[in-house]
């Protein structure tokens, strides 16, 4: 599966490629100003990067150093943009849910796995599409996402409720046009996620406040229609 290691080698080849002539007289695949097509869809393999931290309370007592650990996932996501001008368009996101399994961390560790959940996002974002490039056309994202938990299932904690929760999410992305309507896609998103973690330890009430803050980095096609 793609890392951030492979997703930045792309981008470095993509671009190197873009600076030679026969790049820049390659597919604008419709984008002039007087004809463009405003459809553009991706599918892409990714790894979910967590960046995870947590504030533990049992019994309405701090956990001093008490936090969780998730590990990366790999995942599929699925996008699609309107173009409402060649630079800019409106993105819609979101991917397959992968299966997040919590795991207590500091002195918190002892208890192993917590509880688990899958999690997606449905993020819709404002997109800036670089052209001039030739084939190779970058593009900056800025939107929100929305965190959707589910299938939330008991571990070393019972009772586990995980609150959906919004976030601002940054990208950046490139696509190499291989054909008129066919591309190259990678990307790097970083979401700004913490949501509400609910439940019991053999009875007594604990909560967390945990920040997921995911990197999400992909390398797929896509297709303009």
């Amino acid at each position: 599966m793609p890392n951030v290691k492979m997703s930045y080698t792309l981008l470095v080849l993509l671009y190197v490629f873009s600076l030679s002539p026969a790049a820049a007289q390659s597919y604008d695949s419709g984008m002039s100003a007087e004809n463009f097509r405003r459809w553009l869809i991706h599918a892409d393999v990714v790894d979910v990067l967590t960046n995870e931290s947590a504030k533990v309370s049992v019994g309405n007592v701090p956990v001093p150093g008490g936090s969780v650990s998730m590990a990366d996932n790999p995942t599929a996501t699925f996008d699609v943009s309107y173009f409402l001008t060649p630079n800019f368009a409106v993105n819609v996101y979101t991917g397959y849910p992968p299966r997040a399994h919590i795991k207590g961390a500091g002195p918190l560790a002892s208890f192993g796995t917590l509880a688990s959940a899958n999690y997606g996002p449905l993020t819709v974002s404002g997109e800036y599409h670089f052209l001039g490039l030739g084939a190779f056309k970058p593009y900056l994202g800025i939107g929100v996402t929305y965190a959707i938990f589910l299938n939330v299932d008991d571990a070393a904690l019972q009772n586990v409720s995980v609150d959906n929760a919004f976030g601002p999410a940054f990208k950046i992305g490139l696509d190499y046009d291989v054909s008129e309507q066919w591309t190259i896609h990678s990307y790097i998103q970083q979401i700004i996620l913490s949501t509400d973690v609910n439940a019991t330890v053999n009875g007594i009430p604990a909560s967390a406040r945990v920040k997921i803050n995911p990197t999400i980095v992909g390398i797929g096609i896509g297709y303009r229609f």
